[in-house]
């Protein structure tokens, strides 16, 4: 009877096992395994990654396009697991995508490229954990699952790279809030200098996304970008080259507040793609920035709200002729501002400190 017992569970193990993980190609994470390593789950249409073997000769990786040259065509990326490229040495570009139809919603998780020693590049389809984030606050955002959207540390930057010590890796305390504590320590690698937002399906740059993150210097944003964050670029001391989208709307609060050494308004340096969609510039957006020229004469814009360029290097701006108001000290203390006042509601001292008001 014992006998019988024990083959029992011996064949409910086996075949909970077999049901439970189908392993892509049958070699799954297996040591000295070269390339993308994937494993699919049951009920899931997706694979999920675990794994790189570093390739010889082989410095960047598009994720996708790995999968499904080794799983074949229809294969879906779902989800980059934790440590997934933990210590590669090789890879200096990594491209992650989140294809627009195909049903599926990419997840990376937190760490998923800790400790990645050669890494100079990253794009990627979103900014954190997933694609859904709001770019200011939002007191009615579910509080758990796929739809959240509340402030936290999965919307920032740092959470794919993780909170693990590494010697590869520089210590950046990054802040995803306005409450006292909401900051996080993450470990950024040190040869990072250049991030790619390439958005297929429709995201916000969330709140705090880059806030404090001192070694990137350059970031494009393309694709279908509806919002840059509230203070999503606060404080990056080294940014002198990033883009806004024509899809973008709105730049939030504080968006790009002391970004000392972005410094051109253009090609290599601040640049507002071809016929924007943007109408609205918020309050402290471009506050205490080097910019000596700002151009929104090719936009929709028509509000730029209190302190937008407050202290600012600025010497011309040029409005959009949708502008209807200019807010309360949006421009004071920019003391080599010299232009044409708009045609529009102006706040209280907006050009208090420049050459206009000399």
């Amino acid at each position: 009877m014992k006998k019988v017992v024990k083959l029992l569970i011996i064949a409910v193990l086996t075949v909970a096992a077999v049901l439970g993980l189908v392993a892509c190609g049958g070699n799954s994470a297996d040591a000295g395994e070269k390339g993308i390593i994937c494993r699919k789950f049951k009920n899931n249409d997706f694979y999920t990654v675990v794994g790189y073997g570093a390739e010889d000769g082989v410095d960047s990786l598009d994720i996708s396009a790995a999968v499904k040259a080794k799983y074949g065509d229809t294969a879906i990326v779902g989800r980059i697991r934790t440590g997934a490229f933990d210590g590669n040495k090789t890879l200096k570009h990594v491209i992650v995508s989140d294809k627009a139809g195909d049903g599926v919603d990419l997840t990376i998780d937190a760490g998923a490229f800790k400790n990645m020693r050669a890494l100079e590049e990253i794009t990627l389809p979103f900014v954190g954990a997933n694609r859904y984030s709001d770019a200011d606050m939002n007191g009615s955002a579910p509080a758990s699952g796929n739809d959240l959207k509340a402030v936290n540390d999965k919307r920032s930057i740092g959470y794919i790279f993780g909170t693990e010590e590494s010697d590869a890796a520089s210590k950046i305390t990054l802040t995803y809030g306005d409450v006292s504590g909401q900051t996080a320590d993450f470990y950024i690698p040190v040869a990072l200098i250049k991030i790619n937002i390439v958005a297929e399906e429709e995201i916000n740059i969330p709140m705090y996304a880059f806030c404090g993150l001192t070694r990137i210097e350059e970031i494009t944003l393309s694709g279908n970008v509806k919002a840059i964050g509230r203070s999503a670029f606060k404080g990056m001391n080294k940014l002198s080259k990033v883009n806004i989208p024509a899809s973008v709307e709105i730049i939030y609060d504080n968006a790009f507040e002391g970004t000392e050494n972005l410094k051109v308004f253009g090609d290599n340096g601040f640049k507002i793609d071809e016929n924007s969609n943007l109408t609205e510039i918020r309050e402290g957006a471009f506050k205490e920035t080097r910019l000596t020229s700002f151009d929104i004469s090719g936009t929709q814009v028509k509000v730029i709200g209190d302190y937008c360029f407050y202290n600012s290097a600025l010497k011309t701006f040029i409005f959009s002729a949708a502008i209807e108001s200019v807010g309360a000290y949006a421009f004071a203390g920019s003391k080599n501002l010299s232009v044409i006042e708009p045609s529009c509601t102006i706040g209280v001292n907006a050009f208090a400190g420049t050459d206009l008001m000399a």
